[in-house]
């Protein structure tokens, strides 16, 4: 049987107990020798076939107070359909119902009305009014009611495809409100494969599967596993790129590169040797930012559209180059135009934020691959018929320029400024070369600049913040600091942990 993660306030607790607790001691202290509500495994399988399946969930499952909810919108929107035809109606409406609950409290008592058991094994309960089975992160419409995505020290990661559910309390109304923006874990209860709810008594409980509602009589509730089905998921970070690509096509010329010699219909032996090398520099250049972005996914952001062009271009001179006919070069100079523009991309991208993410042995790497291209890349200039597309002419040099400068994509600097932005990087990153533990107050007043939180540059002074400070703060000294911005916070701290992974990889 897979242990079960589940923490309690008292380890006393016995069958049938319905003790008061705190709302914030559900996970205080885990429960050991906890006395079983006479559970036998082979009465249990024996029990099997008792059960009737009432329907498949699945997202999540609620009994008591959220679906109390859930039922009282189901019948205000049967009653008055036409008040509930948006999302912002619906939500208010939701609002509306949580705030009489929290007046009423209908299940106040929730705890002496149901029983609770994860895998077998019975569950004391504190005082609440509802619980909340998950299976995938989101919840009532977005919210992340397990209150993290990321494995700590008691539960596992949660995840939609684990077959193990997430077992969590339902104090309030309020509380249920507040997780839609802070993340909560105080009422996480357990993760298990299987959850088996008994309602006893004379009267029924509103229960609630994926928005569903209905008054459940007294009997015995049990969630298993059925099977898999294959489901379609939002990846935000894909999205991001291929807006990135879109914008920077939008913005691009369509123009045919200028003929200043005369392109051959096919390049000759030793021009193909020539451009056989230059496509293995490229190569490895793509390697290495590909194997920087498993662990820097902004490079693969920034990168993506420039990588994959590339690579495609490569793929099609390579191919021709194996026809009877001979390379051909047209798709040569599509190849070196792609490999180029991936080339002066990079190079921003390393002297401007990627300065301080990337640890010594990347950047070392990155930088070899980045100047063998370019120096295949003065190679080919001495090519006639390349000299234009690697070498351009002021007049052409300019509109490259000015493309450039019309280009949306994240993260991309004020065209007016870019020129000094990135000298001020390198600057910074120069400054910033001594091991973090050597940081004097300007040296984190610098990283500040460099993180784009220069407005609290003079609060960090005015507290004598070195890097030794600095590498051991938390979100609560943030906050002493004055720091009250989410996103400010998330930045620093983000920021905190990339320069002790550097500076223990340096260490290394």
């Amino acid at each position: 049987m897979p242990m079960l993660n589940t923490k309690f306030l008292y380890p006393s607790l016995r069958a049938g107990m319905t003790g008061s607790l705190s709302s914030s001691s559900v996970i205080s202290r885990l429960l050991v020798n906890a006395d079983p509500f006479n559970y036998d495994p082979e009465n249990l399988l024996s029990l099997r076939d008792c059960y009737t399946e009432k329907c498949v969930m699945n997202n999540y499952f609620g009994i008591g107070l959220d679906a109390k909810i859930t039922l009282d919108f189901n019948n205000k929107r049967d009653e008055h359909p036409e008040k509930c035809r948006s999302r912002t109606k619906n939500m208010m409406w939701y609002g509306v119902l949580g705030t009489k609950e929290l007046l009423h409290r209908t299940y106040k008592n929730l705890e002496q009305r149901v029983l609770l058991e994860c895998d077998g094994r019975p569950i004391p309960l504190p005082s609440l009014q509802g619980i909340a089975v998950l299976n995938i992160p989101s919840y009532a419409g977005g919210t992340n009611f397990w209150g993290g995505t990321k494995e700590d020290d008691t539960f596992t990661a949660p995840s939609f495809d684990d077959k193990i559910l997430e077992v969590v309390a339902v104090f309030g109304s309020m509380q249920m409100a507040v997780s839609r923006v802070i993340n909560l874990q105080h009422h996480r209860i357990a993760q298990c494969r299987t959850v088996k709810i008994t309602i006893l008594g004379d009267e029924g409980v509103p229960v609630q599967v994926d928005g569903e509602a209905w008054i459940q009589p007294p009997g015995y509730i049990r969630i298993i596993h059925k099977n898999r089905t294959q489901t379609l998921t939002r990846d935000r970070a894909f999205e991001n790129t291929l807006k990135s690509w879109e914008d920077k096509q939008k913005c691009e010329f369509p123009r045919q590169p200028a003929q200043h010699a005369l392109q051959p219909e096919t390049v000759s032996e030793e021009e193909a040797s020539q451009i056989n090398q230059f496509g293995q520099a490229a190569g490895a250049l793509i390697h290495s930012i590909r194997e920087i972005a498993k662990s820097h996914p902004s490079m693969e952001q920034e990168l993506a559209h420039a990588v994959n062009a590339s690579s495609k271009s490569m793929d099609v001179v390579y191919a021709n180059s194996k026809s009877t006919g001979g390379l051909n070069s047209s798709v040569v100079v599509q190849m070196v135009s792609n490999v180029k523009a991936l080339h002066s991309e990079t190079e921003l991208l390393l002297a401007g934020k990627m300065c301080m993410q990337l640890d010594p042995p990347q950047k070392e790497q990155l930088s070899a691959t980045l100047g063998t291209v370019a120096q295949q890349l003065r190679r080919l200039a001495d090519l006639p018929w390349l000299c234009h597309l690697i070498e351009p002419t002021d007049d052409e040099g300019n509109l490259t320029d000015f493309s450039k400068r019309s280009r949306s994509a994240k993260f991309r600097l004020v065209p007016k400024f870019k020129k000094d932005k990135n000298n001020k990087n390198k600057e910074t990153c120069a400054t910033l070369s001594l091991p973090v533990d050597q940081w004097g107050t300007e040296e984190v007043a610098a990283w500040l600049d460099l993180i784009c939180l220069t407005e609290y540059k003079e609060i960090f002074i005015g507290h004598d913040v070195r890097g030794s400070e600095l590498l051991h703060l938390e979100r609560r000294d943030l906050k002493d600091l004055g720091v009250t911005k989410v996103g400010h916070m998330k930045r620093i701290l983000q920021g905190i942990r990339d320069l002790s992974r550097n500076s223990s990889a340096s260490e290394a």
